[in-house]
């Protein structure tokens, strides 16, 4: 009977311990799966560009082409890795600096893919202008940009209008990009994106804690026997 109760003990602190680990506060508000996906607002090519904007949030990754689906992956594991997202690049470590925000109030409100089809010859354009429609611009710091080499790039010039639901930037290439955000005005809660594990863990410790309460009262009774 002990050795049941230390096992049982010992899986609630098992997962107690995993539990607290993955609620610890990360760099995503919410997630960026749970928002809604950025819209298309405009989209002015480079003169003489067909290509068709294409966007697609970070929760629809798996229709993605593989390298722009392991781009954007690797994208989510550098941001998720850290809690202050300044590491991430010097620009936006300059410019929280600047706005006299705590580095770790900083979050990632929107992570997704942006590339383009219909141009065969679009390596070699530049200076596409884009306005894109978001739900989290309130709080809007800066917008990153990883590059095909996996490096985050701080997007200049890029500037929230239409009275806070619109995004405008120019950039020369494409691949995922993330809307950094202040929280410090935020009741919301920084996370990992995901509470399916979160609700599993807690079944479990539930469960185990059942298990525990049943078989000391089992053991009370066979003692008062």
């Amino acid at each position: 009977m002990k050795k049941v109760l230390a096992i049982c003990l010992a899986v609630v602190m098992a997962v107690g311990m995993s539990l607290s680990a993955f609620a610890a506060p990360g760099s995503f508000l919410k997630s960026p799966s749970k928002n809604p996906a950025p819209t298309i607002q405009s989209f002015v090519p480079h003169a003489g560009c067909e290509a068709r904007l294409v966007i697609t949030p970070y929760i629809n990754r798996s229709t993605l082409p593989e390298d722009l689906k392991v781009l954007i992956e690797y994208a989510y594991s550098t941001i998720a890795g850290t809690n202050d997202l300044t590491t991430l690049n010097a620009a936006l470590a300059a410019l929280a600096a600047e706005m006299g925000i705590d580095p770790t109030d900083l979050a990632v409100s929107d992570l997704f893919d942006i590339h383009v089809e219909g141009c065969n010859s679009h390596d070699t354009h530049k200076g596409h202008e884009i306005v894109l429609g978001a739900d989290t611009l309130d709080r809007f710091v800066g917008l990153l940009h990883m590059n095909k080499d996996g490096v985050w790039e701080f997007v200049s010039g890029a500037e929230v209008i239409n009275d806070g639901k619109s995004l405008s930037f120019s950039v020369d290439d494409f691949s995922p990009f993330a809307i950094v955000v202040d929280t410090s005005s935020s009741s919301d809660e920084p996370g990992t994106g995901d509470n399916s594990m979160i609700l599993l863990y807690s079944l479990v410790m539930v469960a185990s804690a059942t298990v525990i309460i049943v078989l000391a009262a089992k053991s009370k009774k066979q003692k008062a026997r």
